[in-house]
């Protein structure tokens, strides 16, 4: 049986986007409630900030642990509502910054078969911000050319180029959005929403990792430990230590004891191998406890399924005429640029 790469929830983003684009509507999904969420919250703040407690002295808002004390009071609410479509909070479920990831990554692979589709992805980021500040806009256009322009050159994308699109991006929401602030390398440790961990660890394409590809981090650790127990592959030192790293960096920042703890033992396996203990038990029985943990934070991690077996983590078959690319192996882009998102080796996140 064909063995099939385990990847995040970015093929059903593929296929509804693929779907919606044969329609007349053209509107992302779920695209304009999430806007018209943020948005609103964001004037609530601006309200609340002038409040006053007795008809004296305003009262200054409290500043929230993810999120810079400069935003409080003074959001943009357009601001507030492209950055919270595009990075995903407060829920990060399905936020078009994945789907940004998961396309770039495979760029290489497909792009130029279909630099059209990738253009789509373009448009999205600058529909997404068109009400934004001027700023926002000029970082998002960035970004959207680069999927006009690269993803047809294949393995010669420029990936700095891309890089340095989503931090552009993040650093201009970093203000209004906590998963634009870890991207942006700004966060502080004991202070990353539980949520946004699970995100990065369950379904956030590895593109600006050391893995260099679009598979979400679970599907990439698969490969090194295992799902079921099995010998550590030879040769993989360099893998190993960079995701012990990057398991190390999310069990500091994580803001919840439950979730730090579960990432702990999903870390074991690779510390074990780095010791010279070749031998896993696998990742299911961790990533079990872990997703427990992130269900109790609001974040549902899709169930994993072992290689070879025709899953694919949280996402249904790829769009007709794709299936084929994407059940090989992704090409070997370690000696392609890798610009690991910030205090994640990495963002990713973002």
């Amino acid at each position: 049986m064909p063995r099939r790469i385990l990847r995040s929830g970015a093929a059903e983003r593929t296929e509804r986007s693929r779907q919606r684009r044969s329609s007349s509507s053209g509107e992302r999904p779920g695209g304009s409630r999430r806007l018209r969420a943020v948005a609103t919250l964001a004037g609530l703040a601006i309200a609340l900030a002038g409040c006053t407690a007795d008809g004296g002295t305003p009262v200054p808002a409290e500043p929230t642990a993810t999120v810079a004390p400069s935003a409080q009071g003074r959001a943009d609410p357009a601001l507030a509502a492209a950055c919270g479509g595009f990075w995903g909070d407060p829920d990060y479920s399905g936020p078009l910054s994945r789907e940004v990831l998961d396309r770039a990554g495979s760029a290489a692979q497909i792009g130029p078969s279909d630099p059209g589709f990738y253009a789509m992805t373009g448009d999205d980021v600058e529909r997404l911000f068109e009400d934004a500040p001027q700023e926002a806009r000029s970082a998002a256009g960035t970004l959207a050319d680069w999927f006009r322009s690269e993803p047809e050159r294949g393995a010669d994308a420029d990936l700095d180029a891309f890089a340095a699109a989503w931090s552009d991006v993040a650093d201009t929401c970093r203000d209004v959005s906590a998963a634009a602030l870890w991207a942006a390398g700004a966060g502080q440790d004991g202070t990353k929403p539980a949520a946004l961990v699970c995100a990065d660890v369950f379904d956030t394409p590895g593109t600006l990792t050391h893995f260099a590809n679009s598979n979400v981090l679970t599907s990439n650790m698969f490969k090194l430990v295992g799902l079921s127990p099995r010998e550590v592959p030879a040769g993989r030192t360099d893998e190993l230590r960079a995701t012990a790293e990057l398991l190390a960096a999310q069990i500091a920042a994580v803001d919840d004891d439950a979730v730090r703890a579960a990432l702990e033992q999903v870390r074991a396996p690779f510390a074990d191998a780095l010791d010279g203990d070749t031998w896993s038990d696998g990742l299911q029985g961790p990533l079990d406890r872990l997703s427990g943990a992130c269900a109790d934070q609001g974040f549902h991690a899709p169930a994993p399924a072992e290689e070879g077996g025709g899953a694919v983590v949280g996402a249904s078959l790829p769009a007709p005429g794709r299936a084929a690319a994407l059940d090989e192996d992704p090409p070997d882009l370690s000696s392609r640029p890798s610009v690991p998102l910030p205090d994640l080796s990495n963002g990713a996140t973002a």
